[in-house]
């Protein structure tokens, strides 16, 4: 996955109205550091100041790090200011600041389009810092292995599937996604994420079609700081008869602890024995359940079999990088059983990423274009701290109902299901419910 081209693209921006305006050049940039010297306190100048040295056709990252870091502390529900500290934060390749400062954008922002472009990009800064942490882990490694983890924190691997019908196959990403799901539910245990392991099991080049290399599980849970592993199988007997076992692994002495399980079903019956599985693993774990924990794990996440299949061929495509697939496969999913959550949710996560790769500061810059957000950005390419109120109409418009310019951003990409309506994007409030209006009628009554 590619990070933005921010420099590059920074020059290849459209000539329209607004994005123009931002190209930050060096009499611009001098009239907004001499605003900022008059007056220190100005949120505005400050801002705008980060904006145009972003903007700039040699971007000043540091310098425009500083300024927007200084204007957010100033004004922290400023949508503007968090957006492009944002921007500074990606192009600097520092993650973790880039997804504070969007998260806050989302929060605080107000044109709908462009909140909806960064919330998408911020799955995709999930599987980035999921990368980028994987590295460093394996980078650290030997460190890391020398201190274990604690036995109440488990890594769940991928299972391993043999049989001749390759559709079941799916099954070894699905049946360990529901035993990571099962086990979460004791507040006794951590269980690591399925998303983070898999970062780490890419790093580490294990591909699932390979199996599991010898070692290679315990290996990850030294990195992760597990202390337990939970692996397993799932073979085909005849037909939809399945044999599927399961046991945990202590990462420090690679020693099996307990008798694990071992048992056989029909396929309509594996969601009776994850079920199992499950409740053998927490014997073996030595947790006690309660009894709200116990119910929970009762619940199934769908009644059909097909829709789960669909689910886990979802999950298997994901962890290749295959987003569009992966949503197909999701979608699916919900058409066999519409009530299925866990595949509405992750279609959604599908479509962000999609949606999400194809986001760059033009498209961003595109959907700011004709709303008060923009003409604040205008006006930091322009040099000044005035915003103007000539597009506050056209701000209210968008918030309500987004511009096809801001709808374009996406193209190629799959649609997102837009949020709920943000009031405070169209009233260009931050807080609707304290804001007042006052609306006087006239009716002259007409000569007799």
């Amino acid at each position: 996955m590619q990070m933005f081209r921010w420099v590059v693209l920074a020059g290849a921006l459209s000539t329209s109205a607004c994005a123009s305006a931002i190209s930050g050049n060096g009499d611009n940039i001098s009239k907004l550091e001499r605003a900022k010297a008059s007056d220190p306190n100005s949120q505005v100048a400050v801002r705008n100041l980060g904006i145009a040295y972003f903007r700039a056709p040699s971007p000043r990252l540091t310098e425009a790090r500083s300024a927007l870091q200084q204007a957010v502390s100033m004004n922290p529900r400023d949508g503007v200011a968090a957006l492009y500290l944002g921007l500074v934060a990606e192009a600097q390749n520092d993650l973790p600041a880039a997804k504070n400062a969007y998260e806050a954008y989302v929060a605080f922002g107000k044109t709908r389009g462009v909140k909806e472009q960064i919330n998408a990009r911020l799955a995709v800064i999930a599987r980035k810092e999921n990368e980028e942490n994987a590295k460093r882990a394996i980078a650290q490694e030997q460190a890391l292995s020398a201190s274990p983890g604690p036995r109440t924190t488990v890594a769940v691997m991928p299972f391993r599937f043999t049989g001749t019908d390759t559709s079941l196959k799916p099954l070894e990403r699905g049946m360990a996604e529901l035993i990571v799901t099962d086990l979460s539910r004791a507040s006794a245990l951590k269980v690591v994420e399925r998303t983070q392991l898999q970062a780490l099991l890419d790093e580490i080049s294990l591909q699932q079609r390979q199996g599991v290399a010898a070692g290679t599980g315990v290996r990850a849970g030294k990195i992760l700081q597990a202390g337990s592993l939970v692996g397993g199988s799932i073979s085909q007997l005849q037909g939809d008869q399945l044999s599927t076992t399961a046991n945990v692994t202590s990462v420090q002495t690679t020693q099996a602890v307990g008798s694990g399980y071992s048992g056989q079903s029909t396929l309509d019956q594996l969601f009776t024995a994850e079920k199992n599985i499950v409740l053998k693993l927490f014997q073996d774990l030595g947790i006690n359940l309660t009894t709200a924990e116990r119910n929970a794990i009762e619940q199934r996440p769908t009644r059909s079999i097909a829709a789960f299949l669909a689910y886990s061929r979802g999950l298997e495509l994901q962890d290749a990088g295959r987003f569009d697939d992966a949503s197909r496969a999701y979608d699916n999913a919900l058409r066999l059983d519409p009530g299925f959550v866990s595949a509405q949710q992750k279609s959604q996560e599908a479509k962000n990423a999609v949606a999400g790769a194809a986001v760059t500061v033009a498209t961003v810059e595109t959907g700011l274009r004709g709303t008060a957000e923009g003409a604040a950005v205008a006006a930091a390419a322009n040099g000044t701290t005035t915003e103007g109120s000539a597009n506050a109409a056209s701000s209210i418009a968008e918030g309500l109902n987004p511009s096809v310019a801001g709808g374009a951003t996406q193209q190629g990409a799959t649609s997102v299901n837009p949020p709920a309506l943000d009031v405070s994007a169209g009233t260009g409030g931050d807080n609707p419910s304290s804001k007042a209006a006052k609306v006087t009628i006239i009716i002259k009554q007409p000569p007799l």
